[in-house]
């Protein structure tokens, strides 16, 4: 057994089922040893795409989404897509090469050297662990999996020079599967939380995708039904709670009507978030100043921004599911009361916010709710950073968790193409549409040839209005564009038919509904340009 063979029975023992990656001088044994144990190996065309497909691939299934990068410029492609993993707590395992053990830290000039690859990987990911003998793999494995199974998610790094990776072990091998074990509060702040609970008259939930993450879904609804709770989400946390539900506020905390709601509320529970700039309105969010608060990030209790920091707060460090669970069980024990909002007023909130955007804004309110009527509830939508998500990022509804996806923790683009491939190939039979503009579609178009080859039948809805149409809108409102920021595109229709991809041109936003549901139809690979430029939603203006 070489050291490649090592790495790939540990993934197999720990359940992984398929890589992303780009085979290269260094990296290859992996690859090929990958094949040879029935681990699929998805070849893509850019090593950042690699990462935004297994980033994806984690955040739909829950599980270790796995990148394999050549030694240097590989590697170095691939780290716009680990700062995102990091930004969005998502569980990616970059496998990195590395030049063989005699020549690192010499500048010999070997092929691929990189001056500082582990400091490269480090500042991006939550850490990176080198290899320095074929029998430390399968401790180091060991303990990624075990952080990121009992830690908050986070992407992690793995290097192994290549001499290591063709070498043979001198110790036998021996690796042992890591099981999670969920983390559980403190015992004595957990009938604190509940006292506060059973004492609120009007609470509401505020939840993240650290509550997706852990699967505390079900929980939070028994709570929200047992609270007559009204449950509000960041952007991440998007379908933790159906937003089809009469309890559910969505993303829409920062409306008008729905903060006069907040306004009578008396305790907020908060599981699995940090709060974040897009997610709140710029911190503009407003919540009752008790809290409850759960995560399985210590830290991030000290790290909220001091416009939404509660001021009387208990603190549960623990897994979001099972501390619901103990808050849920402890909480029927205590005597039943009324409690919380009547769900005719949670009703009428959210009616008045779609109302007052609708009247404003018909045709782009209607593209939602047309695309919303045909894609199935558990269809996932996969963004990148274009007007149309700014749009579904507060007023798509979304029925299920982790079938939203966006790249908003580094707020990047590109992320849209590769993500949508990545979350098919995860789940080949849910639908999968991805909401792409121009200029972010042609950060990785090319992985329309990875979509072909490996039958990855999501479709693409493309908005080209041949511009950056976030920056410059931002731009535009402080009177700084200078006339030459159009961009230059191809035919989009002809690039697409080019790779072998269905592709067609649509004129109207009506019509967009009709075309996405024959598309999902013929199950195949499509590519719908709208060329036509979304106004911004009013949280943009």
């Amino acid at each position: 057994m070489t050291g490649a063979e090592a790495v790939v029975e540990c993934l197999k023992a720990q359940g992984v089922e398929l890589v992303f990656g780009i085979r290269g001088l260094h990296i290859t044994p992996v690859a090929t040893a990958a094949k040879r144990q029935g681990i699929r190996f998805i070849e893509v065309r850019n090593e950042q795409s690699a990462a935004f497909m297994a980033d994806a691939y984690a955040r739909v299934t829950g599980q270790v989404g796995v990148v394999l990068a050549g030694t240097g410029a590989g590697t170095a492609a691939t780290m716009v897509g680990i700062q995102e993993a990091y930004c969005s707590s998502s569980p990616v395992l970059l496998l990195s090469s590395q030049i063989e053990r005699a020549h690192l830290h010499k500048g010999w000039g070997d092929v691929h050297e990189v001056k500082d690859q582990h400091g490269l990987i480090s500042n991006v990911a939550e850490a990176c662990y080198d290899v320095m003998a074929p029998s430390d793999i399968p401790q180091s494995l060991q303990t990624i999996f075990s952080r990121m199974e009992n830690e908050r998610p986070r992407p992690y790094g793995l290097e192994v020079p290549v001499d290591v990776l063709n070498a043979e072990p001198a110790a036998p091998f021996l690796y042992q599967p890591v099981v999670c074990t969920p983390k559980l509060p403190d015992e004595t702040r957990l009938e604190d939380a509940v006292e506060l609970i059973a004492g609120a008259r009007r609470p509401v939930i505020y939840a993240g995708g650290g509550a997706i993450a852990s699967g505390a879904g079900q929980a939070i609804g028994r709570l929200a039904e047992r609270l007559n709770a009204p449950v509000l989400t960041s952007i991440k946390g998007k379908g933790v709670f159906s937003e089809a539900h009469d309890l559910s506020l969505g993303n829409l905390g920062t409306e008008e009507p729905v903060q006069s709601l907040l306004a009578r509320a008396d305790l907020t529970i908060v599981v699995g978030t940090r709060f974040s700039n897009r997610s709140t309105g710029k911190w503009s969010l407003r919540l009752p100043s008790r809290w409850v608060r759960i995560d399985i990030d210590e830290q991030q209790f000290a790290k909220t921004h001091p416009s939404i920091q509660g001021s009387h707060v208990v603190e549960l460090a623990g897994d979001a599911r099972i501390t619901v669970e103990a808050i849920l069980g402890r909480l029927g024990k205590q005597p039943s009361r009324p409690q919380g909002f009547e769900r005719s007023e949670v009703i009428k909130a959210k009616r008045q916010v779609l109302e007052s955007v609708r009247a404003t804004y018909p045709a782009e309110v209607k593209l939602l709710e047309d695309l919303r009527g045909v894609v199935r509830g558990d269809a996932i939508l996969a963004n990148d950073s274009a007007m149309a998500t700014y749009w579904a990022r507060r007023y798509f509804e979304v029925h299920e968790p982790r079938t939203f996806l966006w790249a908003m923790g580094s707020g990047t683009i590109g992320f849209g193409l590769p993500a949508a491939i990545g979350a098919k190939l995860a789940k080949p039979d849910c639908q999968v549409l991805a909401l792409c503009g121009d200029g972010g579609f042609l950060y990785s178009c090319q992985e329309l040839a990875t979509a072909v080859k490996y039958r990855a039948a999501i479709v693409v809805l493309l908005f080209n209005n041949n511009a950056f149409g976030v920056v410059d809108y931002a731009e535009r409102k402080a009177g700084q564009l200078f006339g030459d920021e159009a961009l230059v595109n191809p035919d989009f229709v002809a690039l697409a038919k080019s790779f072998g991809a269905d592709a067609e041109r649509v004129d109207s936003l009506e019509q967009i509904g009709q075309v996405v549901e024959k598309a999902f139809a013929r199950n195949r690979l499509t590519v719908i340009e709208v060329p036509i430029a979304l106004r911004p939603p009013p949280d943009l203006a």
